[in-house]
Order: structure tokens, then C-alpha cells, then sequence
């Protein structure tokens, strides 16, 4: 079965008219697991501080739905389409209608029935004796650490630092809520600097943290290993997974899965659907990263399976300027850039894009969904396109979820921006809650609080199919490593990003064709690194 990654999102140049009515429902919020209730903040309704929209609504206190958005700007200079509503006099939007059915050819995968039948076997110490000490628990608090790249001496400087305010609020919304499993959750945060993941992870096993939950560390394959060594007792449950070596990790748990056997290619369709010609012209940069690398690699796969032809690939180091190969780019005739690279290096390459006069369409990945993306590229930014397996912020009056995210971050961070990336972090907290809750039987009579260990935890994330994160995102499998295909294409501009398909606000594109089975690249990236010599030990790779 073709499984998937969430990266990418399509070219831009290419924002049709077209109103496609096709649309996967929002999933049952009642299927496959149960839901956790969560305390609303203190009183509050805050404007999105990066679009001037209406407030969000604030569960329980009675505040207004937002508006729905400007009409985002056709990057091919065409007329938007029929999926923003026009700003002026706009009604506002209606409320959550009941399911509707998929369209033709956009079918959601079908529930796995068999939690027991998960493809996914985890590593399992044996578990504490009764009366042991388990690593991040006592009686009163249970403490989990969030990895992320913040400061990298000025490479990437805050590349993941919504992740650690997602985490900030999710904790402080869980313990309004009454805590988990009767304890008070405590998140610490902890910087890999992009470099540093390694140390970073080892000082976790050996650290008193019972969990990994809602990291983003760009080289995260680093150290890996430490999390199939039984003395190193965690369970992880990150926000986005980059290597192939931590998407195949035994005791990784995503909310949603990316797959080393697939890539979603939503956003390529969509695209190529509409640009049959001009997709014949396309760029895609490998940035010299291994990580990257095989991203781009696996993307390049999956390109070429769907028609497009790439005529430029240049391999680029991490701080080389991209004037030269924009002078390339237009040299070749360049129309579409296939990105899976960095979030600072795609503003340097918009930057080189801008200053040439050259404008071309840009397939982004995961690089484009967070706010210091939105911010720093500003009008460059017009017309990206990405494929987000999350709901677009701005509708919370469908998800209820995005506007309790939203709240909280206020009450922790009144000066954060939301964002894509943070919604990530915090569906994977939520994960993290769901399995807490199903390793002590959490409402049921045998619930016992005093059972809790991260083997316990790990064989319930085994367990968990056909989750949705509260309606944050498509049914996914996290327990067995099958993501869903359903997504949502967005455009940038002007700071925001804009739903372009489906038309329809609170609906994902499910169709199993947006999985690509990958065949080529399947495999890169999988084997472990060698041994380094005893001389070799503290070097960086």
C-alpha cells in the first residue's frame, strides 16, 4: 500500500480559475478515538497578529467567528478563484456543516478496524516494577522535553522556535484541563541548533524526561540510534519528522505520518493538472544537506513519475549565494522550483529571485508553514504554493481545535504569531495526550494513573488508527506509519497563507492518487552510519 510524507506543496504560476467542488469531508471528530475535552483559556479573543482578520472564536464566551479572508492573488496573474470570498460586504462563514461525502475519485482511506493489527512493533523495555522510579515522573508531574533548532549561530536562527510556544501552550491547556494521567505536565525546551541534535537527544536519555513530544529538529536523524537503546527509556511523539531514520524509528509516533515508501503529491497534481506545458520546465535545488538532499532526491522521483521534466538540479552548500543559479535559472527558461530544502535558504533564494526581476512558481515543503517564512519573505513569498495536511488557520469556525491552539498560545506567548508549524507541534501533544490516556485506560474502571511508563505509552500509540487530532488534519494511522493523502493546497501572500483547493473551507483533498509510490529513493537514507574511530568521535558530520 503507497503510504506518505506531508512535504511539499506545488507550483505556484498556476492558480486556475477553475473551481474544483472536489473535497474530503472533515473527518468525524467521534471515529476511531475518542476526543479529549479541553479547559478554555482566561477569557480572551485575539486578532490574528499576521492578518488583520476578525477574532477567532473563543469556546464558551460567546466570540465571533473570523471573517473569511481576502481574495488571494493569482500568482499567474490570473482572477482568484472561487475559493476565498471576496473582502467587501462578505458574509461570514457558515457554521460547521455536517460531513460531506468525498468527491469523485477523492475517497478517504478506509479506518484500519484492528488496532492490534499494527504494522508497527515498538522497542519495549521491560516495564518498572511496581514502586520503581520511571525517568520524568513522580507522584505530581509528568515532564516531557520538545527539541527544536533555535539558535544556530546565525544559520538558521529560530527555524523551529513556534514549535517551543506550541508546546508552552499545549502544556498549560492540559493542566487547565486537570493534567494527564493526575499530574501536572511540565515542558522543557530544548535546542539542537541545528547542529547539535546528537548531544542534544543523548542529554534527554539521560535526563529526567519521561517522553519526547512536539519537536522539529531539521537533522534529526543525528543520534537516532539512542532511541532504539533500551536505556534510553523514551517514547517520542515529534511534530515533523525529516530523516528516513527517524520516520522508521520503533518508538516514533507521528499525528501525521510521513513514510520513507511514499510521498504526497497533492499539490504536483493540482498543479499539473492545470500547467501540462509549463511544468515541462522545472528547477529543483539540493541543498547540501543529507537530510535535504534526499528529500529533494525522493521529490525528484515523484516529479518526474507525474510528467514534470527537471531541466536544472544544482547542488547548493548551506551558505553559498543563489545569484549565480538564478542567472541559470533564467538562462534555462526555468518555470517551477520543486523546494524541499531549508526555510532560510529558500528566503535567500527569493531574495535572489527578487533582485534578478525573475519570477517563477516555487512547490514548497515544510519550509513555507511557519511565520518566520511568512514574515520575512513578504511580497518575495507571493504566489508559493504549499501542500499542508493541516486546516488553514484561518478557519477555526471549522476546526474548534485551531481556535483552542490559538487562545493558548496567546495566554503563554501574547506576542506569538501562529502558525502552521506550531499546529503541528500541538497535534502531536495531543497524540502524545491520547496515548497517555489509553495506557492507563483513562474513564474506564481499570484506569490506573499509577500504571503509567513509556512502554505503556508506546504500545498504545501502536494502537491509534484513523486519528484526525481533533479535526486539525485528515484521518491518518499513527500507530502503523500510514499516513492519509488528504491535504490542502495554500498560497502565499502577503504575509498569510490562502486556501487554493478544495474550494470548499474545512474540507482536504483525500485522493489516494496523491500518494506516490516511491521505488528509486525508497530506501535512501535507511542504512546507519558507521562507527566512527575513537579519534573521529566528537567530530561534526
Amino acid at each position: 500500500m503507497a503510504r506518505t510524507g506531508s512535504r511539499l506543496a506545488p507550483a505556484l504560476a498556476v492558480v486556475a480559475a477553475v473551481a474544483l467542488v472536489a473535497a474530503c469531508a472533515e473527518p468525524d471528530l467521534t471515529v476511531g478515538v475518542p476526543n479529549t475535552t479541553t479547559t478554555a483559556p482566561p477569557t480572551r479573543v485575539v486578532e490574528s497578529p499576521d492578518s488583520g482578520e476578525a477574532p477567532a472564536p473563543v469556546p464558551d464566551d460567546g466570540g465571533e467567528t473570523a471573517s473569511p479572508p481576502e481574495a488571494a492573488p493569482d500568482p499567474a496573474a490570473e482572477p482568484p478563484g472561487p475559493e476565498e470570498s471576496p473582502a467587501g460586504g462578505a458574509e461570514p462563514p457558515p457554521p460547521p456543516a455536517p460531513p460531506v461525502q468525498p468527491a469523485e475519485g477523492s475517497e478517504p482511506p478506509a479506518p484500519v478496524e484492528d488496532p492490534a493489527a499494527s504494522g508497527q512493533e515498538p522497542s519495549e523495555p521491560p516495564p518498572p516494577e511496581p514502586g520503581a522510579e520511571v525517568a520524568g515522573l513522580t507522584a505530581t508531574t509528568l515532564r516531557v522535553a520538545a527539541i527544536a533548532d533555535v539558535e544556530t549561530g546565525g544559520v538558521a536562527d529560530g527555524r523551529s522556535r513556534s514549535v517551543h510556544s506550541a508546546m508552552r501552550a499545549w502544556a498549560e491547556a492540559v493542566n487547565a484541563a486537570g493534567g494527564l494521567a493526575g499530574r501536572r505536565v511540565e515542558v522543557v525546551v530544548l535546542d539542537a541548533g541545528l547542529f547539535g541534535h546528537e548531544a542534544v537527544l543523548a542529554e534527554a536519555c539521560a535526563g529526567d524526561f519521561f517522553a519526547l513530544v512536539g519537536g522539529d529538529a531539521l537533522l534529526d536523524d543525528e543520534g537516532v540510534e539512542l532511541l532504539a537503546d533500551p536505556a534510553c527509556d523514551l517514547v517520542d511523539f515529534p511534530a515533523r519528522v525529516h530523516s528516513p531514520r527517524r520516520a522508521a524509528s520503533p518508538r516514533t509516533f507521528q499525528a501525521v505520518p510521513v513514510s520513507n515508501e511514499a510521498v504526497n503529491v497533492g499539490a504536483l497534481r493540482w498543479v499539473a493538472e492545470r500547467q501540462p506545458v509549463r511544468i515541462r520546465s522545472t528547477a529543483t535545488f539540493f541543498v547540501d544537506l543529507p537530510v535535504t538532499v534526499i528529500a529533494a532526491e525522493r521529490t525528484a522521483e515523484a516529479a518526474r513519475g507525474m510528467g514534470f521534466e527537471l531541466i536544472y538540479d544544482p547542488s547548493v552548500a548551506i551558505t553559498e549565494s543563489f545569484d549565480p543559479y538564478v542567472e541559470d535559472m533564467a538562462a534555462a527558461g526555468v518555470h517551477h522550483v520543486l523546494w524541499d530544502g531549508d526555510t532560510h535558504r529558500l528566503l535567500d533564494l527569493l531574495a535572489s529571485l527578487d533582485a534578478a526581476g525573475l519570477t517563477v512558481g516555487i512547490n514548497c515543503a515544510t519550509a513555507c508553514d511557519s511565520a518566520l517564512f511568512l514574515e520575512v519573505a513578504g511580497e518575495t513569498a507571493a504566489g508559493v504554493l504549499m501542500w499542508s495536511p493541516f486546516l488553514p488557520l484561518r478557519e477555526d469556525a471549522y476546526s474548534p481545535e485551531l481556535a483552542v491552539y490559538r487562545q493558548w498560545l496567546a495566554v503563554v506567548e501574547p506576542d506569538a504569531t501562529a502558525d502552521l508549524q506550531g499546529v503541528a507541534a500541538w497535534a502531536a501533544g495531543r497524540l502524545f495526550e491520547e496515548a497517555v490516556r489509553r495506557a492507563i485506560g483513562a474513564g474506564t474502571p481499570a484506569e490506573d494513573p499509577e500504571a503509567l511508563s513509556p512502554t505503556g505509552v508506546a504500545r498504545a500509540a501502536a494502537g491509534i488508527v484513523n486519528w484526525h487530532g481533533h479535526g486539525l488534519h485528515g484521518p491518518s494511522n499513527p500507530g502503523t506509519g500510514d499516513p492519509s493523502p488528504c491535504g490542502v493546497v495554500m498560497g502565499a501572500s502577503g504575509g498569510n497563507l490562502f486556501r487554493f483547493h478544495p474550494v470548499v473551507p474545512g474540507t482536504f483533498d483525500c485522493a489516494p492518487e496523491n500518494l506516490f509510490a516511491l521505488q528509486a529513493t525508497a530506501e535512501l537514507g535507511l542504512e546507519s552510519p558507521p562507527e566512527p574511530a575513537a579519534s573521529d568521535a566528537s567530530s561534526e558530520p
